[in-house]
């Protein structure tokens, strides 16, 4: 038996029953700073575990925050917006944003297509919880049997393609790097993604060949019915506002 340091009850055992406090004093020592470092840098827990077991073994994680522990990993939301805002800062300091600006001016002249697809670029924490949208809708259709339910699915997407914001990251440190191959860093990281999202998805819903193919096919046509939606709205505006 001995006292507790915060409320001083007589304890035995590990922790203090009335307050939590521990009733054991860990020597500093290297073990210790090491599992403070893992705390501090979320290894253990939070933003840092979450990106690293989302890129190692997505589907156990996944399915362990739905099915047991919500302790350990960032909340979904909360972790695509971090994710977006890194991606954003890194842009944004970059320059990256101009390059694509002049790159879709380009492509669709002065148009609200282009404004809409600037303001996607300018904005993608947004637009990526925009285009999970239409990306869960397909996961859920394509994955119905196994009865997760959309809220659940949405789940599954938003940590997925959050873990995916970080790859745009990356893209954006290459075209910086190499900003004389900017078309074949975006190629690359396109199809990085691309795999990544359908390895993951599938990984998720068992891992088989054909889930991985499901998953393949429901970011593409997540992705492109995102990407229907903007056209149109944008030749609608255009069609209103400049006849």
């Amino acid at each position: 038996m001995t006292h507790c340091s915060s409320c001083n009850l007589k304890e035995s055992g590990n922790f203090c029953s009335n307050c939590g406090q521990s009733l054991v004093v860990e020597r500093i020592d290297r073990k210790y700073a090491l599992q403070e470092l893992m705390k501090l840098t979320g290894y253990e827990k939070g933003f840092i575990y979450t990106v690293k077991e989302l890129a190692i073994r997505p589907g156990h994680v996944i399915r362990q925050y739905l099915m047991e522990d919500r302790q350990r990993i960032t909340k979904p939301i909360t972790f695509l917006i971090l994710t977006s805002l890194i991606y954003t800062l890194v842009s944004h300091y970059f320059k990256s944003d101009l390059i694509h600006t002049g790159m879709m001016k380009s492509m669709y002249g002065d148009s609200y297509i282009f404004e809409l697809s600037v303001w996607v670029q300018q904005h993608y924490g947004y637009a990526n919880l925009l285009m999970l949208v239409p990306i869960t809708f397909w996961t859920k259709l394509l994955f119905d049997k196994y009865q997760y339910n959309t809220y659940e699915t949405f789940v599954v997407t938003s940590l997925i393609m959050a873990e995916g914001m970080l790859l745009y990251t990356l893209q954006v440190l290459l075209n910086f790097v190499f900003p004389k191959v900017i078309l074949l860093n975006e190629l690359i990281t396109a199809v990085v993604l691309f795999f990544y999202v359908g390895w993951a998805i599938g990984k998720f819903y068992g891992g088989t060949k054909g889930n991985y193919f499901k998953a393949l096919l429901s970011y593409l046509l997540g992705v492109a019915s995102f990407q229907v939606i903007v056209t149109v709205i944008g030749i609608i505006v255009d069609i209103v506002f400049k006849k």
